[in-house]
């Protein structure tokens, strides 16, 4: 077989094997597949086929390479510009790290094609997509905390954003608390009003 034939066939493989999803992204509600969620089922099928990948990023762009055991000069590349996670509270080596997991889980689901359900496509035409900014939100609470006696609520806000979130300021919290934190301001309106 050839490799696009060894490709096809790894696809439909892995797709007969009804992968679960073990990652949970708690601050939007969703699943979505880790690593360890396929990979080893990936390297099951490709010994068993023939087939080689490997992973790298050079010059800003990251590779998914797939080999021909058999055939070495037949290869296929799957690329992806590099992009920076620069996540909050991590060494800039655990930001990088996060940068390479990101980048090798998307390549692997493009080349096997693992289908990952979209939050953003699933939201739109819902009334769920929200678009709102971050500083349209940052703008939102400081309003609502300057009308309404909420300096409880603000003071626990940002005890826990520099706790458990080592972030200098509630500010910097992800937008998905931002909103949640607006919600609850927003709670704490509706409670007063009817008291």
């Amino acid at each position: 077989m050839n490799i696009y034939q060894k490709l096809q066939q790894a696809r439909v493989m892995l797709q007969d094997l009804s992968l679960k999803k073990s990652g949970k992204n708690k601050f939007a509600g969703f699943k979505y597949f880790e690593l360890g969620d396929f990979v080893p089922s990936i390297n099951v099928i490709f010994e068993e086929l023939g087939l080689f990948s490997a992973f790298n990023i050079r010059d800003e762009l990251a590779t998914l390479t797939i080999v021909n055991s058999e055939k070495p000069d037949e290869a296929i590349v799957f690329t992806s510009p590099f992009a920076d996670a620069s996540i909050k509270g991590t060494t800039p080596v655990q930001s990088l790290g996060g940068a390479h997991t990101y980048l090798k889980r998307y390549l692997y689901l493009n080349a096997l094609e693992i289908i990952d359900g979209d939050v953003l496509d699933a939201a739109v035409g819902t009334g769920q997509l929200d678009t709102t900014s971050r500083e349209e939100l940052i703008a939102n609470i400081k309003k609502l905390i300057a009308e309404k006696d909420s300096d409880d609520l603000m003071k626990a806000v940002e005890t826990q954003a520099k706790s458990k979130y080592r972030l200098d300021s509630w500010e910097s919290l992800p937008t998905a608390s931002l909103k949640s934190v607006l919600g609850k301001l927003g709670g704490l309106n509706a409670k007063k009003k009817t008291a």
